[in-house]
């Protein structure tokens, strides 16, 4: 009894017979074709109980069958016709259709994939097809032509004889002849003979010029030569026809012998001549000579930069793991290795297509060829092919370094690729097996410079060098800020302590001076005493007054005084210089410290044009979704900003586009009838106003419709039946949480998210959202979005025992109040200010402290700040100083304070909150709905009611770029990086639709639509596979396991959102 057979086993049969009937195909062989896919859907329906090792051995002579078929053998017929009739296979053929299936196969071959000229054909020919067969009747003349041509050149070369004088001279007669075969060998289509010809011709040359090295072996080399040349036109399409050629001209007997790198480039023209010119084309879309051109690595002008930062991460990761498979066979591998190496080259060379290097594109797209060709014959490559991969994979790394900035780009790169490239045309020609068989011992590849010195094969393209490049992670980015931050903080509390050292020493001068006022007093108290002494003692002193011991100890005490005065006050003098060179080499270290930092926020800066793609992509996409035409347009787009900005702008913009198109800009005839343009304009401008980006998106449509707006708000019991609401009120109602004037989501307004989430999205960032509307004229939606604050110039003030430092944000005058300058309104105190009134609050009110002035005691001090919605005059004790702060925030721990940007800490160490005035403003203003602005101080996702789309692919950078595409087209998008991680996300995340690639580690496209399918909640769930697969038994495999939609790579944007939303809608109205 036969065994059952493995389903692994299974498995790998129908593929191999896929691939032989898409070969067939190709080639021409319908009938053949036909055979392949028969057998492929009745394997297919067979229960795996049913299969035996019998059956797969009896299927795998298929694949000899098909060979010797293809190559016009009848015999083979009866052999496929015994195959696809094996009872096990349950195939209802009856007899009459498997003879006319064999009629079919006959007539098919007779016609033949080659055309033969049965004028010139023979037996002989046909049964050893020969050349003759395969050739149109010119160029059979142009081989014949040739043919008498290197007899011509052979007889001059045998009528030379060195031992007579002037043995160079028929040289000359050489060197004619040999332009004129270069000649006819291009014509016939010899370009590889052609080539061979002009390298003689420059060893030739060589004799010519120095005649003492034109002796015996050289003369000999070029009888040779031209005897192999013969040779080769008698049997050009044989297999390694032009070896013997080859190798006899990398003798060292030549003046000049040709390089492995050149004979390998030349052995694939050999190969690819004659009847290959007339009959056969090279493979769809494969060069066939590599050049500089081809493994370039110049970015494209209109690089998507996201994407090449995504692709520069992944490829020195993908790189070292193709080395490490290769490795692996080279030490004994398996075919997993193999199928490894296989996929990190597909992965790899569809980022490098998505980026747009060429270089690294092209070397892995043929790298895949080569290593697809081994895995569908189960073969391990040999010796000298898995050489030439490991030679291609450290090229690969090479290209890696070179694009971050390590190294140059490889030398060896264009020889690299040609030799993968011969490699696969070996392997399409001759197969796997013939190859192993006469591979000739690995070499090592040629640098340019070598090959260059041949001359065999020139070019004139020269690869563009890449300007150096330094990557840096954000987080060490984020640590060099913060430590630029730190030496701010340093040399702050420097100066305080320098600040105070010369408050002391200016103390030490007027004590100095005291000291020396002292001693002039002290010395006329000294005389005036030893004379009134003198005059008023009664009786005889002891002493004389003159006695040098009193005179010296009472004068020299109070000289020494005065003395050590004047030494104090020249060392004061000394060290007043000494701190005069420490504040000169301080205020340099503070301009360097600050340079350095304005260097390091440089590096974080952007220009906002790094999201028009998006923006326009974003436009285009919703344009074609609802039939209307609209041209984008960006004014201040080269403004700089922090990297992080851009992203945050991005998706509130988005919403705004697509709302623009949606509800504003008109259909093309409403706007003729108008008296529009029939395409619309949507205008986005970007300014700054300080420390805000203020972005203006505006439109020429409609504008807002009020009465709809009115109308929805009194149904909702926003507005009350008859209710006056000016069209301010009415801009402000639209902005309510999920009002929307539509009565159902559409897939280009945000299905279902208002502007409300676009409101409190730009408030929680601290931004403020206006909207200027004109009916019939457009929409204006303006708003304003704080930068980033991380270092700012600040006021310090003091409230009772605090010290507050205020950031400049918004300050826009400091001014002196006096008290007629106030007055007293229904809305509580005003200011008068150059003829115009500011409500007034007191900042320890805002900041809900205690007044702790006297009272009666006015403030004097205002600040002027532009609050979010109105200027305010906001009060304060007084303004001790004005100071450059670094900030920093509250830590993982704190959540956002509303009202505070951060805490600094001041020259004397202490710490001192910064105070964002006008968003403390914010929650003064009664108009203000704060509490639900503290609601969102998580802001809330734009993705709340989006279509959702579960991308799994184990390529990062495809899945990036699928994931910034539906994001951009308005869809909520969750990756996975194989069949298992996206299985275990279905138990939290319910998509409305899926796109899943075919092959992948763990779990592939196929193993993971047939467990989607087997759960009952997904069961009708829509999956679009996308995958680079071509094979109509994939296709099967995948229809099988429940794909709804299987694309071919590459993909047009457009025609993939259009499906998904047609799948959605479907299952939707299911």
């Amino acid at each position: 009894m036969m065994e059952t057979a493995e389903p692994s086993d299974i498995s790998n049969t129908l593929e191999s017979i896929g691939e032989l009937a898409e070969q067939a195909a190709a080639e021409g062989f319908y009938s053949l074709q036909d055979v392949g896919l028969l057998i492929v859907e009745a394997l297919s329906a067979l229960p795996t109980a049913s299969v035996t090792t019998g059956l797969l051995t009896a299927l795998a002579r298929l694949s000899e069958c098909f060979s010797e078929y293809s190559f016009g053998a009848e015999s083979a017929i009866p052999d496929i016709i015994g195959i696809i009739s094996h009872p096990n296979l349950q195939i209802a053929l009856t007899e009459d259709e498997l003879t006319a299936l064999a009629e079919q196969l006959t007539t098919d071959l007779t016609a033949g994939a080659w055309p033969i000229d049965e004028e010139e054909a023979t037996p002989e020919a046909a049964e050893d097809g020969a050349t003759s067969s395969s050739l149109s009747k010119e160029t059979m003349e142009l081989v014949e032509l040739l043919e008498m041509e290197a007899a011509l050149i052979q007889r001059l070369l045998c009528a030379i004889d060195l031992d007579t004088a002037g043995a160079t001279d028929p040289l000359a007669s050489l060197a004619d002849n040999l332009e004129r075969y270069v000649n006819a060998s291009k014509m016939a289509g010899f370009e590889g003979l052609a080539l061979i010809c002009e390298h003689i011709g420059r060893n030739v040359q060589l004799c010519r010029d120095q005649p003492e090295r034109f002796a015996a072996p050289q003369l000999q080399a070029l009888q040779d030569w031209i005897a192999n040349v013969a040779r080769y036109l008698s049997g050009f399409n044989e297999t390694g026809a032009g070896m013997p050629m080859l190798a006899q001209l990398g003798h060292t007997d030549w003046p000049q012998p040709i390089t492995m790198e050149a004979a390998a480039i030349l052995m694939t023209l050999l190969q690819t001549t004659g009847s290959d010119a007339d009959n056969s084309a090279p493979a769809i879309g494969r060069i066939e000579l590599a050049t500089p051109e081809d493994v370039t690595l110049a970015l494209p002008d209109d690089v998507n930069h996201e994407l090449l930062a995504i692709l520069l991460q992944e490829l020195p990761v993908q790189t070292q793991a193709f080395s490490t498979a290769l490795q692996a066979l080279k030490t004994g591998g398996s075919l997993a290795d193999l199928d490894t190496a296989q996929r990190i080259a597909h992965n790899v060379k569809g980022a490098a297509n998505t980026v747009g290097i060429k270089g690294v594109a092209q070397l892995t797209h043929y790298l895949e060829d080569v290593l697809v060709a081994c895995a569908e014959q189960h073969t391990l490559p040999g010796a000298g092919l898995l050489y030439t991969l490991i030679e291609a994979a450290d090229c690969l790394e090479a290209m890696s370094e070179s694009l971050l900035g390590q190294s140059p780009p490889p030398d060896n790169a264009t020889a690299v690729l040609q030799a993968i490239l011969d490699w696969a045309k070996r392997i399409e020609l001759n197969g796997l097996d013939e190859i192993a068989a006469s591979a000739p011992p690995p070499q090592p590849l040629a640098t340019p410079a070598e090959a260059a010195a041949t001359e065999v094969v020139p070019t004139d393209a020269a690869d563009k060098q890449q300007a150096p490049m330094v990557r840096i992670e954000a987080e060490q980015l984020e640590q060099l800020f913060r430590q630029a931050g730190e030496n701010i903080i340093i040399n702050s509390q420097a100066n305080e302590r320098l600040r105070r050292m010369k408050n002391q020493l200016q103390a030490m001068q007027e004590q100095f001076e005291l000291l020396r006022r002292l001693g002039d007093e002290l010395e006329q108290l000294t005389d005036l005493k030893d004379l009134s002494g003198r005059s008023l003692s009664p009786d005889k002193p002891l002493h004389d007054a003159l006695e040098m011991d009193q005179y010296n100890e009472l004068h020299t005490a109070s000289r020494r005084m005065v003395e050590a005065a004047f030494d104090a006050r020249e060392m004061n003098l000394d060290a007043s210089k000494d701190l005069a060179e420490m504040y000169r080499l301080l205020e340099d270290q503070q301009r360097l410290v600050t340079e350095t930092q304005e260097t390091i926020m440089a590096a974080r800066l952007v220009p906002i044009s790094s999201i028009f793609h998006r923006l326009q992509r974003s436009l285009r996409q919703t344009c074609r979704l609802t039939g209307k035409d609209c041209e984008l347009e960006l004014t201040g787009e080269q403004m700089m900003v922090d990297g992080n900005t851009p992203n945050a702008m991005i998706d509130p913009i988005m919403h705004l586009l697509r709302n623009a198109v949606d509800h504003g800009i008109e259909d093309p005839q409403e706007r003729l009838s108008l008296g529009k343009s029939a395409q619309g304009n949507i205008t986005i401008d970007f300014a700054r106003d300080g420390n805000y980006i203020v972005v203006r998106v505006r439109d020429d449509g409609r504008g807002l419709d009020y009465a709809a707006i009115r109308q929805v708000a009194e149904q909702r019991g926003v507005l009350s039946p008859g209710q006056t609401a000016s069209e301010a009120e009415l801009q402000q109602v639209i902005l309510r949480p999920n009002f929307s004037t539509r009565t159902e989501a559409t897939q280009t307004s945000g299905r279902g998210v208002g502007m409300d989430v676009v409101n409190y999205q730009i408030q929680a960032q601290g931004g403020s959202l206006a909207l200027h509307s004109v009916a019939g004229v457009g929409l204006t939606v303006e708003m304003k979005i704080p930068l980033p604050l991380s270092r700012s110039h600040a006021l310090l003030t003091h409230i009772g025992p605090y010290r507050i430092a205020l950031a400049n944000k918004g300050i826009r005058q400091i001014l002196f109040a006096a008290p007629d300058d106030f007055s007293d309104s229904p809305d509580g105190k005003q200011l008068l200010i150059e003829d115009s009134l500011y409500p007034v609050i007191t900042l320890n009110k805002l900041l809900h402290l205690p007044d702790q002035r006297p009272v009666g005691q006015f403030h004097q001090t205002a600040l002027l700040v532009q609050g979010l919605q109105q200027s305010w005059a906001v009060m304060v004790d007084s303004i001790a100083d004005g100071l450059d702060i670094v900030i920093k925030n509250f830590g993982f721990y704190i959540k956002k304070i509303p009202g505070f940007i951060g805490a600094t800490i001041l020259g004397d160490g202490a710490v001192a909150p910064v105070v964002d005035l006008p968003e403390l403003l914010l929650m003064a203003d009664s108009n203000a709905d704060y509490a639900a602005f503290l609601n969102f101080a998580d802001p809330l996702p734009l993705t709340a009611n989006l279509p959702k789309v579960l991308v799994v692919d184990d390529s990062l950078s495809q899945r990036r770029a699928l994931e910034q595409l539906l994001q951009d087209a308005g869809y909520h998008v969750q990756t996975a990086r194989d069949g298992i991680e996206a299985a275990e996300q279905l138990d939290t995340f319910t998509p409305d639709i899926v796109l899943t690639d075919l092959e992948m580690p763990r779990m592939n496209g196929i193993e993971f639509a047939s467990h989607i399918r087997i759960r009952d909640k997904f069961s009708r769930l829509p999956v679009i596979m996308i995958t680079s697969r071509t094979t109509q038994m994939h296709r099967k495999m995948a229809e099988a396991a429940g794909i709804s939609l299987y694309l071919v790579k590459p993909v047009r944007e457009d025609d993939l959102l259009a499906q998904m939303q047609h799948l959605i809608d479907s299952h939707a109205t299911a």
